[in-house]
């Protein structure tokens, strides 16, 4: 029993060391787990809510920095003053300029919270690998922020002019994009992650939203822009750029860029014109869901593509006599939507091919269904893109027409 009282006291003493050093190095380890060591408290920070950057000279570039004024957003200590400003700076390097913006900025500059990236459409053409190179670099930036290309213009001048709805106007070009998007099949949001996935793709490139200034420049950074019912100048989503690799090389518009909204499975809802009557009036279909799936094959060592579109939409406007409540009627409906977004697709398919960019991503899908023909073609595959047989297949339902059944205006209501 002495024995055993002992031993259970050496264990005991023995607990009580371990105990006592481990609690040692805890209060050695414990500063230097502290994650606050390099913090910067909010009214030290620049938060910039969108990023410009623009080409200067030939190898140069200025970036254009838009920085929240807290102080006029909190309300309690707004003075009237502009909500944001933009801070420019100039640099051989993109890092070098932020850099250097330090210079004119009061405060230490936070990218964390930047929701767009605006690339001068001169910048984008000669290519926006090195940038895109720095901001995945960059431990700042989010790889959730939008892209845009200013269209026919720099980005300073896309970033530096008043909006009427939303204070901040990244916020306000951020909400055009997404609310295009929504509603209007011919654009669609594109993210920093998506573009650096885009760029790996071979023979093809990433495919960027145009944004641009209609109106008076000079006009556009005067608050007085915003105090007009009609603004001098305004700023709007407009078509969609297409990239060979880094570079663009063409824009998309109106029917061309829903169609490649189509093929690439990105519509959420649209409107298609149809005509009716002699007097070749309007019919206006609403998209309320499109699915899109490409299918490849081959056909004597060349590749063939095949697009199946399946899409439902309700009748929103008749300017025509045409009696909505006849199953006939409707089916007739049907098939001249099926026909006109089929001449969509083929169009665009036809306009994306000349470019010789693969940012429909027939590659990826021969690469999965055809690995060994893949190996053949990848070489050259921009020339094959260009040359393949692509064919289009679409089912359309219409599900309704609103509620309503022959139009007010040219025939008896219901």
């Amino acid at each position: 029993m002495a024995h055993q009282a002992k031993r259970n006291e050496r264990s005991a003493v023995t607990v009580k060391w371990r105990m006592w050093v481990l609690g040692l190095v805890g209060l050695i380890l414990i500063p230097l787990l502290s994650g606050c060591w390099d913090s910067v408290e909010l009214n030290q920070r620049a938060v910039v809510a969108a990023i410009g950057i623009d080409v200067d000279g030939e190898s140069d570039y200025e970036v254009s920095l838009q920085v929240i004024v807290a102080d006029e957003i909190a309300g309690a200590k707004a003075r009237g003053d502009t909500p944001v400003v933009l801070f420019r700076q100039k640099g051989n390097s993109l890092f070098q300029a932020i850099r250097k913006a330090s210079q004119k900025v009061p405060r230490e500059i936070s990218l964390a919270h930047a929701r767009l990236v605006v690339i001068g459409e001169k910048l984008a053409r000669r290519g926006i690998g090195d940038t895109l190179d720095f901001l995945e670099r960059y431990t700042e930036a989010r790889l959730t922020m939008k892209m845009l290309v200013a269209r026919g213009e720099t980005a300073k001048d896309v970033l530096a002019m008043m909006t009427a709805i939303g204070r901040i106007p990244a916020n306000d070009i951020s909400g055009k994009l997404e609310t295009s998007q929504r509603l209007y099949a011919g654009n669609y949001a594109v993210s920093l992650d998506d573009v650096i996935r885009s760029m790996e793709i071979k023979g093809g490139g990433p495919v960027l939203t145009g944004v641009e200034v209609e109106g008076d420049l000079e006009k556009a950074p005067q608050k007085s822009n915003v105090d007009s019912i009609l603004p001098e100048a305004i700023v709007g989503i407009k078509g969609m750029g297409v990239f060979q690799k880094g570079r663009l090389i063409q824009w998309v518009d109106n029917e061309n860029a829903i169609g490649m909204s189509l093929v690439n499975n990105k519509v959420k809802s649209g409107e298609t014109t149809l005509r009716c009557g002699q007097k070749n009036e309007i019919i206006g279909i609403n998209t309320l869901f499109s699915k899109t799936h490409i299918h490849s094959l081959m056909e004597q060592g060349e590749p063939v593509f095949l697009i199946d579109i399946k899409q439902t939409g309700a009748v929103e406007e008749a300017e025509c006599l045409i009696d909505l409540k006849s199953p006939q009627v409707m089916k007739s409906l049907q098939e001249q939507w099926r026909k006109e977004t089929e001449k969509i697709v083929y169009s665009a398919i036809r306009e994306i091919q000349r470019t010789r960019s693969d940012v429909l991503g027939f590659g990826n899908e021969l690469e999965k269904s055809h690995p060994e023909q893949w190996k053949k073609l990848s070489t050259q595959w921009s020339r094959h893109f260009a040359e393949s047989t692509v064919r289009v297949h679409v089912t359309s339902v219409l599900k309704h027409s609103q509620a309503r059944t022959n139009p007010y205006s040219r025939g008896e209501s219901d």
